[in-house]
């Protein structure tokens, strides 16, 4: 099959671009973000696995967002088979998919730890301005050679360049003012990612048991603030609260803190400075959630000339107003700001501003910035870098922080947020739920992740309406008898035992591992593949109690069959987002009776599915019973 591009048509300026890295076996492009470097890098590829000499082709991106990002966007353009893998992908399963598709997009650091399955003639090394000191991308191309070679950057600073052209090949560049034609954005989005490091992980396990052990009590919530303090701000952060005298503190500090000791205090410090050190700026801005992280990063980066504003509840005015001052000298190229340190003042002209913390706040920040012009009296965009950790609440942060800047009217380039979804835990689990409706264990096996970390997952979800919820029922009854199952160990007795009343024994409540999860649209996927979860006699009489919101969930009430109860629940949610409900019902004969939780989309198909699945589980129960 011959390589070609699909639905997408070359710019004067990208073909340039092309023929100048074509011509020659190695070369560099550097165009401003947003005009298409990675059509260039389509066209390049194309052209190589056309001709005799390359194969394959090894494109490495950074972070994986970009890999995410940068796959999707050859899949729509281009005809050639490509691969994606990164660190999430177990070595085994590696292995296998190194030799899959013409093209295989990648992280230079998982590159680094398989070199010996990097089997490609030719490479594309995107944001190639990493590819100095002791990045990944450097330490790939000093261990494996590769024939030709193509580096893609929207951003080479001036001190990098002989260092570029040494490892990869001389530089085409076009400027802004080189494209006039095109759309200038006020800003240009860039994701570092920070992974956690040694301990962190250890951390998260912690909090994520005392989830679990405080799961349906008013402390429930504190363990998953800790693991968004820690995903967001670093050890640190998390440590400063947890030795205050709070009730997160008193239930969690006694198993958090000697492993926190062990934990670096922030974890993004690093890819904090490659920010810095990558991008040519007069004056950066560095925002901040949390003051305790803005102290310590003004002693870290002292390789800058640093001023800190932190607000006047945390410095006295005098000390607030120096600051400001300092901020505003000409001496000083960074400035660490907390959202509280920069209100009511005039901040300085920046251009570049990198988010630490993630969080709604962020967004004011960065409108405040956009009123200010750069140091050079420009309207060239500005950067603004988003520092996040995968595969935690960081991104799925980052993620609504995205889309509450686009929906603010910030024109913000260079981030995908569809992309952005499919790197969060919602993403991850929206995408392994299309087409396929799957039960709690099953889901944890699709996705590698321990049933702990998904039932978060899973309520982000459903809280969000992305998914919903059914039950089925399970092999041995006794799995939902939880009453009786007290009664029974009160009295010493087999939970079968006929001295326990039907009416004891058979009270049942189903739990969430007899949860079948799924979206909207594949709501007819059951109707043939699980007929049992939604085909019952549709004689039974139901009662649900039901509201738009967790705390007015008892606010309406509805009896009936199967149809009475949608058209009720339906009428009363019509103005509704979503909906929690609990359906119920008593039979005489046989003796029995149970309570549901359902929570979904305020829509009639998933409200009609809800109560449907009911009426199953009650004719089934019948079924079983009699």
């Amino acid at each position: 099959m011959t390589a070609a591009l699909t639905g997408i048509t070359p710019r004067p300026y990208q073909d340039e671009a092309h023929e100048f890295a074509t011509r020659r076996d190695e070369a560099v492009v550097c165009l401003p973000t947003g005009t298409g470097k990675t059509l260039v890098g389509c066209m390049w590829a194309r052209t190589r696995l056309n001709g005799p000499a390359v194969d394959r082709v090894l494109i490495l991106e950074p972070s994986r967002f970009l890999v995410e990002q940068t796959h999707a966007y050859y899949e729509e353009y281009t005809n050639i088979p490509t691969t994606k893998l990164d660190g999430t992908t177990t070595p085994t399963n590696r292995v296998q998919q190194w030799g899959d598709g013409d093209i295989v997009v990648t992280t230079p650091q998982t590159a680094v730890n398989d070199t010996a399955h990097l089997d490609f003639d030719a490479v594309i090394i995107d944001e190639c301005h990493h590819t100095t000191g002791q990045h990944a991308f450097k330490q790939l191309l000093d261990q494996v050679a590769y024939p030709y070679k193509l580096g893609l950057s929207a951003t080479i600073p001036a001190s990098k360049e002989r260092d570029i052209t040494t490892a990869i090949g001389p530089i085409h560049r076009r400027s802004w003012t080189d494209l006039p034609d095109e759309h200038v954005p006020e800003w240009i989005g860039e994701i570092y990612d920070t992974p956690y490091p040694d301990g962190y992980t250890d951390v998260v396990d912690i909090l994520e048991d005392a989830r679990r052990e405080f799961a349906g009590t008013r402390l429930a919530g504190l363990p998953t603030l800790g693991i968004r303090m820690l995903c967001r701000d670093g050890a640190l952060a998390l440590e400063e609260t947890l030795r205050r005298d709070t009730v997160m503190g008193d239930i969690l500090r006694d198993d958090t803190l000697p492993v926190l000791d062990t934990c670096p205090a922030t974890h993004k410090l690093n890819a904090c400075r490659a920010a810095l050190d990558e991008h040519d700026f007069e004056k950066a801005v560095l925002f901040v959630d949390r003051v305790t992280i803005a102290k310590q990063l003004n002693a870290e980066l002292n390789e800058y000339t640093t001023t800190t504003l932190l607000g006047r509840v945390h410095t006295s005015s005098d000390a607030q107003q120096a600051a400001v001052e300092n901020a505003q000298a000409e001496g000083t190229d960074l400035i660490i700001a907390t959202a509280a340190g920069e209100e009511g003042i005039d901040l300085p002209a920046a251009d570049l501003l990198i988010v630490w913390s993630n969080v709604v706040s962020s967004v004011r920040f960065i409108q405040r910035l956009g009123r200010i012009m750069r140091p050079d009296g420009t309207d060239a965009p500005r950067n603004a870098i988003y520092l996040a950790t995968p595969d935690s609440p960081d991104y799925e942060a980052l993620r609504r922080g995205i889309d509450e800047a686009h929906r603010a009217g910030l024109d913000i380039t260079n981030i995908n947020t569809d992309t952005l979804l499919t790197r969060s835990s919602v993403g991850r689990v929206k995408h392994a739920l299309e087409g396929t409706p799957q039960q709690r264990s099953d889901l944890a096996n699709t996705l590698n992740q321990p049933e702990s970390k998904l039932d978060n997952w899973l309520r982000t979800n459903v809280r969000d309406s992305n998914v919903f919820y059914l039950y089925r029922v399970p092999d041995d009854l006794n799995d939902w008898r939880q009453s009786s199952k007290g009664i029974s160990e009160f009295l010493g007795l087999d939970p079968d035992e006929t001295q326990i009343a039907d009416a004891a024994r058979n009270n049942f409540s189903p739990g969430k591992d007899h949860r079948y999860y799924l979206q909207e649209p594949d709501i007819h996927i059951l109707e043939t593949e699980q007929p049992d979860l939604l085909n019952g006699d549709e004689t039974t009489r139901l009662s649900a109690s039901y509201g738009p919101s967790h705390q007015e969930r008892g606010k309406h009430s509805a009896y009936g069959t199967v149809d009475t109860v949608t058209d009720t629940m339906t009428d009363h949610l019509a103005d509704a987002d979503s909906f929690y409900a609990t359906i119920s019902t008593d039979s005489h004969t046989p003796k029995f009776s149970f309570q549901m939780q359902y929570q979904g989309t305020a829509t009639k198909p998933v409200i009609n599915a809800t109560v449907r699945n009911a009426d199953a589980v009650a004719t089934t129960l019948t079924d079983r019973l009699d």
